[in-house]
């Protein structure tokens, strides 16, 4: 069926781009992680950091009708119970939301149980040599 899942960025306006994956939800820290760390040789253009950062995430399935979805603001599909990881460019952190599918049609993440800096995030989920990180 999948492994189903949300990550996502917040912007420096405020605005969270959502990325929903069919696959990758056990993986999600590690496939956020290696798309932050490249993302981060443009850390200070925020159009390109977070193209690249999109870009690694969706990786070889931009040609195709399924697999990854994008929403602004609220989630589009729900996810199969995991956390909901979300980097945000102002303050270059990774707080971890729970998805809320109560509230109307589309989701929203709420409540951050988590919260790390980035390259805290970076060491913890074993990203080495990629990108800007080492």
């Amino acid at each position: 069926m999948g492994d189903r899942v949300n990550l996502g960025i917040k912007t420096s306006k405020g605005d969270t781009v959502f990325l929903y994956l069919h696959y990758g939800g056990m993986d999600r820290h590690e496939i956020l992680a290696e798309a932050i760390s490249h993302a981060m040789l443009r850390e200070n253009d925020e159009s390109y950091f977070t193209r690249i950062l999109v870009s690694r995430v969706i990786s070889t399935d931009w040609d195709k009708q399924t697999s990854v979805g994008l929403s602004i603001n609220e989630l589009s599909t729900m996810g199969d119970g995991y956390d909901v990881p979300v980097y945000n460019y102002t303050d270059k952190t990774i707080s971890l939301y729970q998805e809320d599918w109560e509230t109307g049609t589309g989701g929203v993440a709420t409540y951050a149980s988590e919260v790390y800096n980035r390259d805290e995030y970076l060491a913890k989920y074993a990203i080495r040599g990629v990108g800007a990180h080492v």
